[in-house]
């Protein structure tokens, strides 16, 4: 076998693990957020939401937090109703778009989503600990790569002509 083909194939299982790598840590970080969240009983399904609105510029179309949440619509919507139904979420007709509504945090959501932000914070911090801030960002340069490689991908297979109204890569980032 050639260099090149083994520095290809070595470039193959790298980006494989990576790709690996990340997808598992992303399931098991949202479990250990999952875990000290119990207390409050909210699942994934519910804390996810409650995160990203308080991450997010209020009120949020519908549709843009299931964008952010990277969830069908109908999904959300179900979300949605159990939320609605704890007195922790609003939902109100978009005026600009009455097939659209916005949602936000009512003042128990937004406690309750404070309660989310110290969990993910406490997560982040025991399991990042001993991590030096320059191999943080270097880390979250690679990210931001992937991210735009992500974009330019979605761009070029379906350019969507209401994608400035998309949640954009910088709210999403104030919201992971």
């Amino acid at each position: 076998m050639s260099d090149t083909h083994e520095n290809i194939q070595d470039l193959t299982l790298l980006r494989r693990r990576f790709g690996h790598r990340l997808a598992r840590l992303a399931t098991l970080w949202r479990r250990d957020i999952d875990h000290d969240l119990r207390r409050f009983n909210l699942t994934d399904a519910t804390w996810r939401p409650l995160y990203y609105l308080r991450s997010l510029p209020q009120p949020v179309r519908q549709t843009d937090l299931a964008r952010a949440l990277s969830v069908e619509g109908p999904s959300l919507v179900r979300v949605l109703d159990v939320l609605e139904k704890q007195g922790l979420v609003s939902r109100d007709v978009d005026p600009d778009d009455r097939r659209s509504k916005l949602i936000t945090l009512t003042s128990s959501g937004a406690a309750m989503a404070n309660h989310v932000l110290q969990a993910a914070d406490k997560v982040g911090s025991r399991l990042l600990e001993g991590v030096s801030d320059g191999t943080l960002r270097e880390c979250l340069g690679v990210f931001d790569q992937v991210w735009a490689a992500l974009q330019r991908s979605r761009e070029a297979e379906d350019p969507d002509p209401e994608a400035g109204r998309r949640v954009s890569s910088e709210s999403s980032e104030r919201a992971s």
